[in-house]
């Protein structure tokens, strides 16, 4: 073998390796053990996807990682089915009969009103309320059941159909699976889960092309942009700054408080509540994660600043906050649960572990690109 044919030879081996797929076989049936065709298997956020044979039986064709697989069929409950590609063996799925819940099958009595104030106020939380978000179109709103919690002050949404999605932003369709829409009005919380499943949108080619370059400007900074760097510890690199952030009780609020309590003399501004500050050292990777053999975990206590600066707020962003001028994307991120496991292709898991405040809050399902996308 000639220098030029190892040369090609430790290539291919490199980029085999590197790309390396995995087949992940299964099949699907009933509580009693019957096959059920023509059910729709996809990697959850995705583009992903492929049915069942006439025996249940079906194939995906993966890279490594762990990803969750859901399978649909009519008539039937969802399943979750979590895999990790390391581990080789054929996946029986079994599907339960679909069952109304109780909560769904009591109508909670609303005047059209009502129900159009809390679809507004839920297509501003789940879409966005930018340009990608006026582009993008809930096609079944009326699948939709709103349940307002006067006591706790809470909003839920439900749809037990898959809410049929139209982004002509970044041109696709999306089949999304709503699990769980829970807004707080006591504490601004909110917590949207699903499972996604994306059909690209056809078009022209000047069409196709803007596509692209809207995909590439949602894509990056994005949070799945975000843990793509932290695991391949490409921060710095790919425009992040991160800082520690500090957020406590400012003591000149409690003794202003203290003095209007006693009727003390007081004089001049309120103070702030809540006092807010960076500590401006730089941030190592083992502060953020830890490396567990070949599996990756944010592990940190407190909350992070994260600056994007390789491009600016929308300035619709600006204007909601105040400015008429736009400055680089800023983020605040924490953890609800001591680890938050990170893949290389920057999805995350359990995704309500983390929650995040600032520019990454207001950017919603309509700048959402698939796990499998790619820069082209």
């Amino acid at each position: 073998m000639n220098f030029k044919q190892l040369l090609f030879f430790v290539t291919f081996l490199f980029s085999v390796n590197l790309f390396s797929q995995n087949i992940i076989k299964g099949n699907v049936v009933n509580e009693n053990s019957k096959p059920i065709a023509n059910t729709s298997i996809y990697v959850d956020g995705s583009t992903i996807q492929t049915k069942t044979n006439e025996n249940g039986e079906f194939e995906l064709n993966l890279p490594n990682g762990q990803y969750n697989i859901i399978a649909r069929a009519e008539m039937y409950e969802n399943y979750i089915l979590s895999i990790n590609t390391n581990q080789k063996q054929h996946y029986k799925i079994v599907l339960d009969p679909e069952i109304i819940a109780l909560q769904e099958a009591t109508v909670q009595e609303m005047s059209k009103d009502d129900w159009e104030y809390y679809y507004q106020t839920f297509v501003g939380l789940f879409l966005g309320s930018n340009e990608a978000a006026k582009k993008t179109k809930i096609e079944n709103p009326k699948d939709l059941r709103f349940n307002y919690n006067k006591q706790t002050r809470e909003l839920k949404a439900t749809s037990r159909n898959p809410l049929i999605i139209t982004n002509n932003y970044l041109g696709y369709k999306i089949e999304y699976d709503l699990v769980d829409f829970n807004l707080n009005y006591q504490t601004n919380y909110v917590l949207t889960l699903g499972t996604a499943l994306f059909t690209k949108l056809n078009a022209n080619s000047s069409k196709t092309k803007k596509w692209e370059e809207n995909r590439k400007t949602s894509y990056l900074g994005s949070v799945t942009h975000f843990m793509k760097s932290i695991y391949d510890e490409k921060l710095e690199e790919n425009g992040y700054d991160v800082k520690r952030l500090i957020r406590k009780e400012n003591p000149a609020y409690q003794k202003f408080k203290d003095e209007m309590l006693i009727g003390g003399k007081i004089s001049g501004n309120v103070p702030p509540k809540i006092i807010t500050y960076l500590i401006n050292q730089k941030v190592p990777y083992d502060s953020l994660k830890i490396i567990d053999g070949k599996n990756q975990f944010l592990h940190f206590k407190g909350l992070f600043s994260v600056e994007y600066k390789k491009e600016k707020e929308d300035i619709l962003y600006s204007k909601q906050n105040g400015s008429n001028y736009t400055s680089n994307q800023l983020s605040i991120f924490a953890l609800k649960s001591d680890l938050l496991k990170i893949e290389e292709n920057g999805s995350y898991y359990h995704p309500g572990d983390l929650v995040v405040e600032g520019y990454w809050s207001w950017e919603k399902i309509a700048n959402m690109v698939p796990i499998d996308y790619k820069i082209e």
